[in-house]
């Protein structure tokens, strides 16, 4: 990482992992969002805000990867991590990460991935119902539907 040992600050990596993503580089781009996660984590903590922006990051990458099941998994740890600093349950950061969570499990084609992370969603959702209705009614509706036993 360019700048990290220098007293300048570093430059903004954000626009080279995007560029990596959007040329299929996935991979490369999903490489440099983590060392960019262990850096925050190394320098302001597991619950500061910079480590929760680069797991937000890389689950974001992760969707565009169409690797939705980690996706979905880093959106949920983002929400966890995000209420365990306090956050309140209805702070439109910890509702977009659970929305996003949600959304990503939705496109889940693989019920084995989609049960595995069932009770772990339920679990945020109906803590983080969210402003739309029907949001918890939906997972229910699709947990039963995948048969994920002790999903609720």
């Amino acid at each position: 990482m360019a700048g990290c040992g220098s007293s300048a600050a570093p430059e903004d990596p954000h626009p080279a992992i995007l560029a990596a993503a959007h040329e299929g580089r996935h991979s490369e781009a999903a490489a440099m969002a983590a060392a960019w996660e262990q850096h925050a984590l190394r320098h302001h903590g597991p619950d500061s805000a910079e480590a929760v922006h680069w797991l937000e990051v890389r689950a974001d990458l992760a969707r565009l990867a169409g690797d939705f099941g980690r996706s979905c998994e880093l959106w949920l740890s983002a929400a966890s991590a995000r209420l365990g600093a306090g956050e309140p349950e209805d702070g439109r950061d910890v509702v977009a990460a659970v929305d996003r969570a949600h959304h990503c499990w939705e496109q889940l084609g693989d019920g084995d991935t989609a049960r595995s992370l069932a009770s772990r969603l339920a679990a945020l959702r109906h803590r983080v119902p969210g402003p739309r209705p029907g949001a918890v009614e939906a997972l229910e509706r699709r947990i039963e539907t995948l048969g994920a036993v002790g999903a609720n």
